[in-house]
């Protein structure tokens, strides 16, 4: 077997039937990492637009882009793009995102990458390791038919802005720049958007054809190319960062359903408040009557999950004695000690300085 052959399913020709879609479709349910956000702050920075109006907008802060290892709901930076985009004062958004791209604007997936043999590993490698960061963002390899095609088939209410497809693209373009040490040019780029009607930026980016409204967001190179040497290429380095990539994919949320989502939601937002459905399901961009239908066909309810993840919490909580009964009862959303009095009775049968003290 070719050791470059992947598996990968058709692209879908389904149209969307809203441009809501875009923040249900299957894409955006997970995460990003921060960086990829921080990175769109600074392209708008640098076109003298203020983002924080356009972060507030996307449902985002600046604060929860701080940490490099922060996740970000992936609806969130969808959101931001589609607000920003038609903001952005001169050209593309999305090819002024990919040609400013540089590798500490990733993370540990971009820069285990960079330190593969070859081209061809290095795209096996991120692709193998994509949930690091969003497997929209990155693309997968198909060797059928004898060229080398980068791939990645985005869900079409996510494909239509325009901006954010060709950021994904010219970031490709950029980043294998790099890894190779000079300048990687395609044979032919894909869009699923309609074409523009100033295609220059595009010339000037890719230097080679580009076709729009296509089924994918696709880059087409010659497979010799896999073949060419990475300029950082470090066996041993790479072996390590590999090894700290699967430490960090293990830790990862795998969802296997809506369930899970709030779950998680639910974490994020237990931080001295008490997160309503409605606010979950804002953050889902659904309906609250979505969100219970949907819930309950997963054969659960929103209170129960609630419930479910301040019990987890607090178990983490009271093992850590630094921590306050107070304060762990605020950072499960009480209001009222009481209240969490009877919430944990009701776990345990006890209070928490009963369980605290079975523990010394």
């Amino acid at each position: 077997m070719d050791p470059y052959t992947t598996a990968e399913e058709a692209p879908s020709q389904t149209e969307p039937r809203e441009r809501a879609r875009s923040l249900r479709a299957p894409e955006v349910t997970s995460t990003v990492h921060a960086g990829a956000f921080r990175h769109v702050v600074s392209v708008l920075e640098g076109a003298g637009l203020d983002p924080r109006p356009l972060l507030a907008a996307a449902g985002a802060s600046e604060a929860e882009l701080a940490d490099p290892d922060q996740r970000v709901p992936m609806a969130r930076y969808v959101a931001l793009w589609r607000i920003a985009a038609p903001r952005f004062p001169k050209g593309s958004l999305g090819l002024t995102f990919g040609a400013s791209f540089e590798l500490d604007h990733g993370n540990l997936l971009t820069y285990m990458a960079a330190h593969a043999a070859t081209l061809g590993e290095a795209v096996l490698q991120a692709d193998r390791y994509r949930h690091l960061v969003h497997e929209m963002l990155l693309p997968a390899l198909d060797l059928s038919g004898g060229d080398a095609r980068l791939r990645r088939a985005l869900h079409p209410s996510i494909g239509r802005i325009g901006a954010m497809a060709e950021s994904i693209a010219a970031t490709w373009v950029k980043s294998l720049s790099i890894y190779v040490g000079e300048a990687f040019r395609p044979r032919e780029v894909w869009f699923q958007h309609a074409a523009p009607r100033d295609l220059r930026p595009y010339d000037d980016a890719f230097r080679c054809p580009v076709r729009f409204e296509m089924p994918e967001t696709r880059m087409i190179a010659d497979r010799e190319e896999l073949d060419r040497p990475l300029r950082l290429a470090n066996p041993r380095l790479r072996a390590y960062l590999e090894e700290q990539a699967r430490i960090q994919l293990d830790g990862l949320p795998h969802d296997s359903g809506l369930a899970d989502r709030v779950r998680r939601l639910l974490i994020e937002e237990l931080r001295g408040g008490a997160p309503s459905q409605d606010h979950i399901a804002r953050r889902l961009a659904l309906s609250p009557r979505t969100l219970q239908r949907r819930l309950k066909e997963e054969g659960v309810v929103f209170n129960d999950l609630l419930d479910e993840q301040r019990r987890a919490l607090c178990d983490r909580y009271l093992q850590d004695r630094s921590l306050s009964i107070q304060e762990i009862a605020f950072l499960l959303g009480y209001t009222e000690r009481s209240s969490f009095y009877r919430a944990f009775r009701r776990w345990t049968g006890g209070t928490p300085q009963e369980l605290r003290k079975t523990d010394l």
